[in-house]
């Protein structure tokens, strides 16, 4: 009898990407339009965390804001989770390195969900 495989879950296709402003990038932002997918992850051993801030243009205030630390771990916000963004409207995202003393590093973007 064949082996049927099962489904395996379907990849992400990221619009935008950046990476924190060190000079050895310690994170990585991630957004896909569809889905309102955000994800940064942690991609050095140098005990800082990644944080992102999605502001709203319109509106004029921080959408969502959230970090993660630990070199490999990643977070992801969707919109199927509650940070749903308005279709057609741009957002400026903030991805920096944070420690004790608060965000360095900075890399900005402005992008359409």
């Amino acid at each position: 009898m064949p082996v049927l495989a099962s489904p395996s879950a379907s990849a992400v296709n990221w619009d935008h990407q950046m990476h924190t402003d060190d000079g050895d990038p310690g994170g990585r932002l991630r957004f896909a339009s569809y889905g309102d997918i955000v994800q940064i992850c942690d991609i050095e051993a140098d005990g800082w965390a990644v944080n992102v801030q999605v502001y709203d243009t319109v509106h004029g205030y921080n959408v969502d804001e959230f970090s993660v630390g630990g070199n490999g771990n990643c977070k992801t916000h969707r919109a199927s989770n509650g940070y749903n963004l308005v279709e057609g409207r741009y957002y400026r995202f903030t991805v920096a390195l944070k420690n004790g003393y608060g965000l360095q590093y900075h890399d900005y973007g402005t992008w359409k969900a």
